[in-house]
């Protein structure tokens, strides 16, 4: 949403001090820039009758504007701050009241993003154009030297060691281009770029200690999270695991005699390491089981024929035995299997930092994450390990969903904000041992948002409207619905009117004659029409789904906390334009920077 500063009520007395807000818009295919003032907020009567008037004074960057209201005998008089760009003087102002707003019309030079505007206009009090979000320029800030991560919202440090080894990720659609490109040249390059995206998962997934970098995140092995953060996944990990533990002990009789038994699970290395790991687990435990020994020695790991590392734990177990009552000694031999090749093929360097024996073990490391590379290679079909290991749950799109596993998210250990997600299968730890951090939450100096973070320019917005576009482009669709990643409903419907667009509000007082005016910066944008159908009936939900399919709209799944984001974003920015121009078709009118 693009906004300007806005006016400080006036001084002195005056006779009517009410606040108009004003728009500026200009579309890249037209060579003009246009003018939207109404009252604010919405009043009924203020209709503009007549008498309308325009003067442009390029000196002053001012354009006054007088006007009478219907049913009011004095004039209003506006001073609406121009935005810096190259106006024609010699043309005409075009002005004309429609029905709940003053429109105006300035005829433009030279395009609003032509580099001669930003020659002849430079920034002004130290500020800087927008950042742009190129991948290849924030590679080359981040490779100058030791990189650490932030919260942006509360400034905490993320990582507990600097990332010194980022490279680039290629994008999860990236072998449909190189199938096209191998594709144009030579037919005899068949599945060109899955083979080519298999051996780069194949490669950065031996590589420990490289961060990857995309459009929307940077992934980072869960080593160089800080420990808050570690402890929020491991114990996603424990409440799930001993969920299941209290689950296997719930069935044995109560009964006059008082006996202890043990019970022998078999559950991932990674699972044991996170429990080792914990002295106090978590409120389970309260009811539950409780384990003889907090270290494992007396812990065996053993490796089935087909490659299934296993771990049994003894655990002793205090319960009452009636005297017919045969399950004690059937729970001897019962036992829990959890494949390895399920859970958490990639995590071993991870779950030895939980357990705290991952420092002198480099080596050992290396061994182990290169076996389980080897199982994620040879036990997930190739579009899982692709959508694992390259994926991102800020935008899904309909033909990388999968329902073999689901995006966790991360949320910052200090303030309880977003931070990202990691893809997890069955176990709630990481898949890969890995997790995203969204870069519209994360900043790599402080302060944070200053002119050496990298990710300074990453909002929500801005990323996601990066990425409508791109989709847009690719697919040749307008259409867009937004469906919650968990239960595939339909939350946002979007027509995108304009990928090209440069928006600047603020407000203004009328009568306002000696008081400042502030200035309008443009900012760019889209214009698209939105409708927000989070609180929608069923009805209205069938009506959505049945304008998806007749349109063929593109459907892009994201995390529920990312489209509230959104949403709130797009009612805000609705406020920039009349309540006349703001409905179509059950639809309303608003933007997005880019």
């Amino acid at each position: 949403m693009a906004t300007a500063a806005a006016v400080s009520a006036p001084g002195g007395n005056h006779a009517r001090r009410r606040q108009w807000r004003y728009t500026w818009e200009a579309l890249a295919h037209l060579p003009l820039l246009r003018l939207y003032v109404f009252p604010c907020p919405a009043l009924p009567a203020a209709i503009p009758s007549g008498g309308l008037r325009a003067d442009l004074r390029l000196e002053d960057s001012l354009l006054l504007l007088s006007f009478s209201l219907a049913g009011e005998g004095a004039p209003v008089a506006l001073r609406v701050p121009v935005p810096r760009v190259l106006l024609d003087p010699a043309a005409p102002v075009e002005c004309r009241a429609a029905g709940d707003h003053v429109e105006a019309r300035l005829a433009l030079v030279i395009p609003v993003d032509h580099p001669v505007v930003a020659a002849a206009f430079p920034p002004l009090h130290g500020g800087e154009p927008p950042a742009p979000l190129a991948v290849r320029d924030e590679m080359m800030s981040l490779s100058t030297g030791d990189v650490h991560l932030y919260c942006k919202n509360c400034s905490a440090r993320l990582t507990k060691q600097p990332l010194r080894k980022i490279m680039e990720m290629p994008s999860v659609n990236w072998e449909e281009v190189a199938d096209n490109w191998f594709g144009g040249c030579c037919t005899s390059f068949g599945g060109a770029g899955e083979k080519l995206v298999a051996q780069f998962i194949n490669a950065y997934g031996r590589l420990e200690g490289t961060s990857l970098l995309d459009t929307t995140a940077i992934t980072i092995e869960t080593d160089y999270l800080e420990a808050d953060l570690v402890a929020q996944v491991a114990c996603s990990a424990l409440g799930s695991d001993f969920v299941d533990v209290k689950e296997a002990t719930s069935d044995v009789s109560a009964g006059k005699d008082h006996t202890t038994g043990k019970i022998k699970l078999k559950i991932s290395e990674e699972q044991a390491n996170i429990t080792a790991a914990h002295a106090r687990p978590p409120s389970i435990f309260d009811e539950g089981p409780i384990f003889s020994s907090s270290e494992t020695d007396g812990d065996t790991l053993q490796t089935d024929q087909s490659g299934t590392c296993q771990m049994e734990i003894d655990i002793d177990l205090n319960f009452e035995k009636s005297k017919n009552d045969c399950c004690v000694e059937n729970m001897d031999e019962s036992n829990k299997e959890v494949d390895l090749s399920l859970v958490d093929p990639c995590h071993c360097c991870c779950a030895n930092e939980y357990s705290g024996k991952a420092e002198g073990k480099t080596s050992q490391m290396s061994s182990v994450n290169q076996k389980k590379q080897t199982v994620l290679e040879t036990k997930r079909d190739y579009k899982l390990t692709k959508t694992i290991s390259l994926g991102s749950s800020f935008i899904v799109k309909a033909s990388n969903l999968l329902n073999d596993f689901e995006w966790v998210e991360l949320l910052c250990g200090q303030c309880s904000s977003p931070l990202g997600s990691y893809p997890s299968q069955f176990s709630l730890v990481p898949a890969d041992g890995r997790v995203r951090l969204f870069k519209c939450y994360t900043s790599t100096e402080l302060p944070v948002t200053g002119t050496h973070d990298v990710f300074r320019g990453h909002t929500l917005e801005r990323v996601f409207v990066n990425l409508l576009l791109e989709v847009a482009e690719d697919e040749i669709s307008f259409r867009t619905v937004v469906r919650d990643l968990k239960t595939k409903r339909p939350i946002l419907q979007l027509v995108l009117l304009s990928s090209k667009a440069w928006l600047a509000s603020g407000c203004c007082y009328e009568n306002d004659i000696d008081g400042s005016h502030g200035t309008a910066d443009l900012q760019p944008s889209v214009k698209l029409l939105y409708a927000d159908y989070s609180n929608a009936s069923e009805a209205d939900v069938r009506i959505v789904e049945e304008w998806s399919s007749k349109y063929r709209a593109e459907e892009l799944y994201m995390m529920k906390r990312q489209i509230d984001g959104l949403a709130e974003c797009l009612s805000s920015a609705m406020e920039n334009f009349p309540v006349s121009c703001s409905s179509l078709e059950g639809m309303h009118l608003s933007s997005l920077r880019r």
